[in-house]
């Protein structure tokens, strides 16, 4: 039964008249008697009484109207209720992120987007796991890995470039590597995920296996805070240590050989037709906190040599 029918019912029933509900509907008498017809065939009774002179309801065709009735309503205010969600995002919205993508530079900014929102529910999963949206039931992910769906909608929150990086207690008592050849005279720090450092020669790139970590882990934050803490050489997401580069507590190493091998942070999406207020308004608001570059990529400044060297005296 298509909706179409219940419309052209109604109108019969309102009018009274079979042949002035089908000019309406743009069909001629034999094709308006044809189509009520049909609906009273499709329901097993007649629903209109015709006579000479005008055409009235049974008393199925008045208890089909009543129903048909509240059918046309409900669809109205659905669809009513589609037209202003169009501006304002409701409902739940599951989001999937990285453990320090999320704690550094999603939570912060959640309470403000929830007082622009107030009637959408965040259902935030914090994972290094990437997970398959669709199968698991996410509206969305923050992923800086490359995207193996090449299905997947994604947007450009930031880029993604790693440094090699150690703490200035870990150089002063090292040293500072000049190229990676130097590595092998160093402390690295292992992360089970990425067991080569690809960096960018003057020649082309350069990769070097990590066969010999004075420590190792599969968690990013535990590399991380091995750094923090001096225990040696980690690469590391300019998004994640920005800050601790900006501070002095971690300085970059080797610059003349950049990480290799990086990318972008993207928020991405199942495909559709119409893609939900609650994933639009959540990524440009993101946009909006993050600028363009996304303030990780220029807002930090590397110790300089002058500074390194005077820390480098103060523990000595």
């Amino acid at each position: 039964m298509r909706l179409d029918d219940l419309k052209f019912f109604k109108r019969v029933a309102e009018l009274g008249s079979l042949s002035a509900a089908g000019r309406e509907f743009g069909l001629s008498p034999s094709a308006a008697s044809s189509r009520l017809s049909n609906l009273e065939k499709e329901l097993g009774s007649q629903l209109v009484a015709r006579t000479t002179r005008r055409t009235g309801l049974t008393e199925a065709g008045q208890v089909f109207l009543r129903h048909a009735c509240n059918a046309l309503g409900e669809m109205d205010r659905a669809k009513a209720l589609i037209d202003a969600s169009e501006d304002t995002p409701r409902g739940t919205l599951r989001i999937s992120l990285n453990v320090f993508f999320g704690r550094k530079h999603i939570l912060p900014y959640l309470l403000e987007y929830r007082q622009l929102y107030p009637d959408l529910r965040l259902d935030v999963d914090m994972t290094d796991r990437i997970v398959d949206l669709v199968d698991e039931g996410y509206d969305m992910a923050i992923r800086g890995a490359p995207l193996p769906d090449s299905s997947l909608i994604a947007r450009k929150l930031g880029g993604n470039q790693r440094v090699l990086c150690a703490s200035p207690e870990y150089i002063s008592r090292k040293g500072m590597p000049k190229s990676p050849d130097d590595l092998r005279s160093h402390d690295c720090i292992g992360f089970e995920p990425m067991p080569v450092w690809y960096f960018q020669g003057p020649e082309g790139e350069i990769a070097y296996h990590i066969t010999n970590p004075v420590i190792s882990g599969d968690s990013g934050d535990f590399a991380y805070d091995a750094a923090i803490f001096g225990l040696g050489l980690t690469v590391k997401s300019l998004a994640h240590v920005w800050e601790d580069l900006r501070d002095g507590r971690l300085v970059e190493v080797m610059p003349d050989f950049p990480i290799a091998r990086t990318g972008n942070i993207y928020a991405v999406y199942p495909p559709a037709k119409f893609i939900p207020p609650k994933i639009t308004t959540f990524v440009d608001f993101l946009l909006s906190k993050y600028g363009r570059p996304a303030y990780w990529e220029t807002d930090y400044r590397l110790p300089s040599a002058s500074k390194l060297g005077e820390r480098q005296r103060q523990t000595t």
